[in-house]
This record gives structure tokens, sequence and C-alpha cells, in this order.
């Protein structure tokens, strides 16, 4: 079920965070990572190509707020990390709803 937060706010996802005093990031999720993924496209038996993925490792989440929450020369803050079984459902359901595209900064020009 979609929290509260995400569904006030369309297509916003609240950030997981939470500081060590127990308040949670203000922030929203405003990118997703998968390391270590496996991709992949194939022919389906209507003749088109159909595309997936399936992650070997972990989902790196980036907040609106402060990015990946790491600190000065610190990692990836590890409430930031999540295996597919640890995905917030509003996530996990956002991954099986969208179609794969080129980076933004893999686009093709355009004339």
């Amino acid at each position: 079920m979609l929290s509260s937060s995400t569904l006030a706010t369309p297509g916003r996802i609240a950030c997981p965070f939470r500081y060590a005093n127990g308040k949670a990031c203000p922030g929203h999720v405003v990118g997703i990572e998968a390391y270590k993924a496996d991709l992949e496209w194939a022919l389906d038996e209507s003749g088109h190509w159909r595309f997936g993925f399936a992650p070997r490792s972990h989902y790196h989440l980036f907040c609106s707020e402060k990015g990946n929450h790491a600190g000065f020369k610190r990692q990836d803050d590890p409430q930031m990390k999540f295996h597919w079984r640890d995905l917030p459902d509003e996530i996990r359901n956002l991954l099986e709803q969208t179609s794969p595209g080129p980076a933004e900064g893999d686009r093709p020009a355009t004339s």
C-alpha cells in the first residue's frame, strides 16, 4: 500500500532515511540505481522484443535533500541501500510498472 505522503503528492515517494534522533528526512526519492543487474532482451511468442532485468545485488535510493545521505568522505548510508525483498512497496511497485529507457546523458542527439 502506498504511504499517505506518496498519495498526498503524486509522483513523490518519501525518503526512507531517519536521523539518529528518529526524525524522518523531509525529502523524497529522486533516483534509484540497481547494482550488478542482469539485463535481457528477448523475442516473445508474438514477435515483440521484451526487456527484463534482475539485480543480483541491491538498489541505492537518492534523496532530494541529501542525495545518498553520506557524510563527508563517507560511504552511502545503509538506510538508502535495499535488496529487492526489502524495498519499500511503493519503490518496488514503481520498478515493476515502469519501462526502461536510455539514461538522460545517453539519449541520441535530435536535430
